[in-house]
């Protein structure tokens, strides 16, 4: 199975890169390797990013499967600090409008329909069925948002939690699955928590526990899916 691995940053996950013994390949975001059967995309952070160069290499190369893996910030308490999720849903977290201390999403005003293209509800899923694959059995599943700032202001956080009732969230997500929507290519998207959406302190973040669980979860996933032809 052919699988590619789409992350917003190097980092995230580059235990894995390491692991498989993948090669830079162009331009320097794409790793490689040798027999060809995986893939790292490294898109940079944001949405607009991420469905750009998602979009120009799924032009070019025909994959069986995208993965999106990353960090993310958890609304949901009953979430831990380092806890890999499978994230089964996306919608816009701050595409609308503001007036004065409301905000009021594109959907509900109507400007954009909540069965266009690939939504469902104003909310986005994995294109096919492997985020059901017992592979991922294990992951809490997880409802996201996808943002443009990571929040950190009481009234804010309370009013995404509010309208969106969602468990995390995140900065490349959305575009991902739209993405993979467009190409008609099997997906899903895994999260470890790095931190928890509240007013910023970092103290209480920790990316290398997020970092290391995640690739430690994404590592045997990838090996049987180089041996596998369908999940």
């Amino acid at each position: 199975m052919k699988t590619t691995v789409v992350a917003a940053t190097q980092l995230e996950i580059a235990p894995s890169i390491a692991h498989f013994g993948a090669q830079p390949a162009g331009a320097g975001n794409l790793f490689k390797t040798e027999d060809d059967q995986l893939h790292f995309l490294v898109t940079g952070m944001g949405m607009m990013q991420t469905a750009a160069l998602m979009a120009l290499y799924g032009s070019k190369h025909d994959r069986d499967l995208y993965i999106d893996a990353g960090i993310a910030g958890a609304f949901n308490r009953d979430l831990m600090i380092g806890d890999v999720t499978n994230v089964v849903s996306e919608t816009y977290g701050d595409f609308g409008v503001e007036d004065g201390d409301d905000f009021s999403d594109f959907f509900e005003m109507g400007f954009i329909d909540q069965h266009q293209d690939a939504f469902e509800y104003g909310k986005l899923k994995p294109f096919g069925e492997f985020h059901l694959s017992k592979k991922l059995e294990g992951l809490a599943v997880v409802h996201s948002i996808t943002v443009n700032k990571v929040h950190g202001k009481e009234e804010t956080i309370a009013r995404l939690l509010g309208r969106y009732q969602a468990d995390i969230e995140n900065m490349e997500g959305l575009a991902f699955f739209y993405v993979a929507h467009q190409l008609e290519k099997e997906s899903f998207q895994i999260r470890s928590i790095s931190n928890y959406v509240e007013r910023r302190n970092k103290e209480n973040w920790d990316i290398k526990k997020a970092i290391g669980n995640l690739n430690d979860v994404l590592v045997p996933q990838l090996q049987t899916f180089r041996e596998d032809s369908y999940p």
